[in-house]
């Protein structure tokens, strides 16, 4: 799992993909207050931190990585704009998978006789579960943490 603040100014950004809160940009032009300028690729982003993503602007954005997924979870425009909104939809594909497996142990508990796949995948899945549940959290303390120092 990678955190980073990137402090500098995003171009604004049209999702490739999009679907309820969630949407996937590719690329995100990002420049440093330097000027040095960097893009970022397949970034993931929910709700109100997507809509700032559209817009694009000047500021503190925070971005994480773990599990396959890259996205920008918090920023903190210059404008006053702020926004956190993490991009936990794989998290609950995930929970959802573990806890197949963990009612088909149940049922093999029970004197039932359930495949044993569901049961092994149930338990990947979990230990899969909670690793993104740490960077969600850790997003979240990444963010909060910063807002302490302003």
């Amino acid at each position: 799992m990678a955190m980073e603040i990137l402090d500098g100014t995003i171009d604004p950004a049209t999702p490739i993909r999009s679907k309820g809160r969630f949407a996937i940009f590719d690329p995100v032009n990002f420049r440093d207050r330097s000027g040095a300028a960097r893009g970022l690729h397949k970034i993931c982003a929910k709700g109100d931190v997507a809509d700032v993503l559209r817009k694009g602007g000047t500021g503190r954005f925070y971005l994480s990585s773990g599990g396959g997924q890259a996205g920008i979870h918090g920023v903190r425009l210059d404008d006053g704009t702020s926004a956190y909104a993490h991009y936990n939809n794989m998290e609950w594909v995930i929970l959802f998978g573990a806890l197949a497996g963990l009612g088909c142990l149940l049922i093999l508990l029970a004197g039932g006789d359930p495949p044993v796949t569901p049961i092994v995948l149930g338990v990947v899945l979990g230990g899969f579960y909670i690793f993104l549940r740490s960077v969600r959290v850790a997003g979240r303390r990444q963010y909060d943490a910063d807002a302490r120092r302003a």
